[in-house]
């Protein structure tokens, strides 16, 4: 704490079906978030994006199923954000089943 190091982990899971899936890292007035990854899988064309303040886009991919297949990962990515703000991770509508995992380093 302090230097801006990592001092934990944190992430989320959250299932859905055709009206798409949200995991949320609660907001903690101790903590600052870095979004470090957002992956999961779905069956159907998708938007994924990261959050924080919920509606507060920072990070947004597409998945492509005819290319890419069912599952999705950001990569390694690194974005902080404000003290006490929560992290979301969002996939929007699939076809039948849909997981977004949001994961962050806590600093």
């Amino acid at each position: 704490m302090g230097h801006g190091f990592p001092s934990g982990k944190k992430s989320a899971t959250a299932a859905g079906t055709n009206s798409g899936a949200t995991a949320t890292i609660a907001a903690d007035a101790s903590q600052t978030y870095i979004i470090t990854n957002i992956s999961g899988h779905g069956d159907a064309d998708a938007v994924i994006t990261g959050e924080g303040p919920a509606a507060t886009v920072v990070w947004e991919g597409k998945k492509d199923v005819s290319v890419e297949g069912l599952p999705f990962d950001s990569g390694p990515i690194s974005i902080p954000l404000a003290r006490n703000t929560a992290a979301v991770g969002k996939i929007s509508a699939s076809t039948a089943d849909c997981q977004v995992t949001i994961s962050v380093d806590i600093v």
